[in-house]
């Protein structure tokens, strides 16, 4: 393990499902690919619609993730906080934004995009294997919550 891998900066990286398993060594790698971006309160890191490009790594702050009614009503479907991720799903089926990300409070985060998880896929192939697997169990884990919540709201609508 060398000194570098072994520098506080790259603590916060390991915390995230996204990155489990990865060794020391391999952290540099991924660090090399982030960007990091700020957001003030309020402000929108990404809009409903828009082309999915990048997933976010919150290191500091809150969002709130909302989803547009074809009426235009915004519901917030999850908050997300620092030592989280959102934005997976457009790394894996490149589709447009299925919700908006608006920042809670002032807001940093780091990016991943689909280029450069392509770049890790030509490079170090092992690994982008562990982060695409990484990024299944997470999708996998919020849906499993996202059914048991849809199926307690259905049972607390039966008529006795």
């Amino acid at each position: 393990m060398t000194k570098e891998a072994q520098s506080p900066r790259y603590q916060p990286l390991q915390s995230y499902a996204l990155f489990g398993g990865v060794s020391d060594d391999e952290l540099p790698v991924i660090e090399s690919l982030l960007k990091t971006e700020h957001f003030a309160t309020g402000e929108y890191l990404c809009h409903q619609g828009d082309p999915g490009d990048r997933l976010f790594l919150i290191l500091s702050g809150s969002v709130e993730i909302l989803s547009e009614s074809a009426n235009g009503e915004l519901t917030c479907l999850a908050v997300r906080k620092q030592g989280e991720s959102i934005g997976e799903m457009t790394l894996i089926d490149i589709q447009n934004r299925s919700a908006s990300i608006r920042a809670l409070e002032k807001v940093t985060v780091r990016s991943l995009s689909h280029f450069d998880l392509q770049q890790l896929y030509e490079s170090h192939q092992q690994l982008f294997i562990l982060i695409i697997m990484n990024i299944a169990r997470e999708i996998s884990r919020r849906l499993r919550t996202m059914n048991a919540l849809l199926c307690s709201a259905l049972y607390d609508q039966k008529i006795p």
